[in-house]
């Protein structure tokens, strides 16, 4: 998993939306993989529940619940972390799928977030029974 990983990275280099989707299960690894490739691609690792419920906590919920408020913070944080295009390894991100957030679409910020650099979203997957 490892070895493809770090080669879906840099097949989608040249992209339009540098996007990789990870799927697993929770507790099979995902985080540890993110943060063990991270040097090896010259990547940085995010919490992106946590980075992002930091700066909205600053915030009252007024000026976030309108979706474009989000966008920006996200786009600020993804500006940030990597101004130069290095990837980003994103991990934790159930905080876009609240009702709180206002109008916001996951898929769009997730597309947005790939616009500019290789992004790996780790996203839960659940087995079907």
């Amino acid at each position: 998993m490892h070895a493809r990983l770090i080669e879906a990275i840099r097949t989608v280099a040249s992209d339009r939306h540098k996007l990789v989707i990870l799927l697993g299960a929770c507790d099979t690894g995902k985080t540890p993989l993110l943060k063990d490739i991270a040097p090896e691609v010259g990547a940085k690792y995010v919490n992106l529940n946590l980075r992002l419920a930091q700066r909205l906590l600053a915030l009252p919920r007024r000026r976030y619940n309108d979706g474009v408020t989000v966008h920006r913070l996200i786009d600020e944080l993804c500006d940030e972390l990597s101004p130069d295009g290095c990837p980003l390894l994103v991990d934790n991100v159930e905080l876009l799928f609240s009702p709180d957030l206002g109008r916001i679409n996951p898929i769009d910020t997730f597309k947005r977030m790939s616009r500019q650099r290789p992004v790996v979203l780790a996203l839960p997957a659940h087995d079907q029974l």
